[in-house]
């Protein structure tokens, strides 16, 4: 503003003027070419083609979605993408390698990234990605290279990982609501899982070959397992999860089995071993459960995600080792390295494709699907 309360004017002399229109102009019609062409890809036709198993003729049980890298999937358009066009925005890293993933059924879906040292979170409703950094002050966040995460009733999320021998409990916004200290219990950290209902945490020790129990305090309440082969024994164990009736499913990495406890740790049952078959593992990297209690376990070096029922009978087995690097095409249900799983309330299906540097989403078909004439899921995506 001038001293006589006037704003001050901007003067152009010969060609700069008729320059700036011209600019102007072209601005504005960037603009609206970009309003219009975010209306007509509403227009534009949705792919139809499905991907799904197991083959035809037999009814469809698992379906392929979407692959998820980065904040790359979900472009901007119209006035949003104008304004990172002329202004630009910051950049989220993308996947270096992946690890761990839980959905809290409601859109938002938490990887971890231990190279990134951080967890990217995906809002699949509002088309967002934003990632919580590793902090120095354990005090203001997250403050862990995190590896294995679950969520609680209430949507906290509880990670584990290099750098503390803590547990962190974040808020849905990734404040810290609590750390729990397991030094005195676990060695070596590897699946979490957090039992709401029966107020427990069951945290994997890899190094001592067993299962730590604690309160949702923190409060250490006893141990379960040892070194061995034997019924209740593990050897390297990694991944867990919590079926619905409250049973206790452990990966038994280097044992290759699945081994399943009641809530006290009291072994139930047990089944597979080392092979090539879609019944057997080489090596266990994530376990999860549908809404039938079906068990879902990601094999690392078959580059495979197995399906049993609740007596651990092979029921499908999916994928093959698959590089989109190398391919540069989306091989729905091909991996590289799978790792964790997470399947949510809606029958969703999350799977780290570790080494592809993104997860795959699938989902479970209760009823067969729509019984339409879906294609082989060995066709592959062109």
């Amino acid at each position: 503003m001038l001293s006589d309360g006037s704003f001050p004017t901007l003067a152009f002399y010969g060609g700069d003027e008729m320059k700036l229109n011209i600019l102007i102009k072209i601005l504005f019609a960037a603009l609206a070419a970009g309003v219009l062409l975010a209306g007509c890809a509403t227009d534009k036709p949705q792919q139809t083609r499905r991907y799904v198993w197991p083959r035809l003729p037999d009814p469809p049980k698992i379906e392929w979605i979407k692959s998820y890298y980065g904040e790359n999937d979900f472009p901007k358009s119209g006035f949003e993408a104008f304004v990172e066009l002329i202004f630009g925005q910051p950049k989220l890293p993308h996947f270096d390698k992946p690890m761990d993933i839980k959905s809290n059924s409601k859109g938002l879906v938490y990887v971890t990234d231990i190279v990134n040292e951080g967890i990217f979170i995906f809002d699949l409703e509002n088309k967002k990605v934003d990632f919580w950094e590793k902090r120095t002050d354990p005090d203001a966040g997250l403050a862990i290279t995190p590896y294995f995460i679950d969520l609680d009733d209430k949507n906290n999320i509880y990670v584990v990982g290099t750098g503390r021998k803590e547990i962190f409990v974040l808020d849905p916004k990734g404040g810290l609501v609590r750390r729990i200290d397991f030094t005195e219990k676990v060695k070596n950290p590897g699946g979490i899982a957090v039992d709401s209902k029966g107020g427990r945490i069951y945290l994997v020790d890899i190094s001592d070959s067993k299962v730590a129990v604690f309160d949702l305090e923190g409060k250490p309440l006893f141990t379960f397992g040892k070194k061995g082969e034997g019924a209740g024994e593990f050897n390297r164990p990694l991944p867990i999860t919590i079926n619905n009736k409250g049973e206790i499913i452990v990966g038994d990495t280097v044992n290759s089995r699945i081994q399943i406890f009641d809530r006290d740790g009291k072994f139930l049952r047990k089944f597979g071993e080392r092979g090539d078959s879609a019944a057997s593992f080489q090596i266990i990297k994530g376990v999860a459960v549908d809404s039938e209690d079906n068990i879902y376990v990601t094999d690392g070096k078959a580059n495979q995600l197995k399906i049993f029922n609740t007596k651990g009978e092979a029921l499908i087995a999916i994928g093959a080792a698959y590089s989109v690097a190398n391919t540069m095409k989306e091989a729905p249900g091909g991996f590289l390295l799978p790792q964790g799983i997470d399947i949510d309330k809606t029958d969703s299906i999350f799977i780290v494709d570790s080494i592809n540097m993104r997860f795959q989403q699938f989902k479970y078909l209760k009823d067969g699907g729509s019984g339409d004439k879906a294609p082989a899921a060995s066709e592959g995506k062109k």
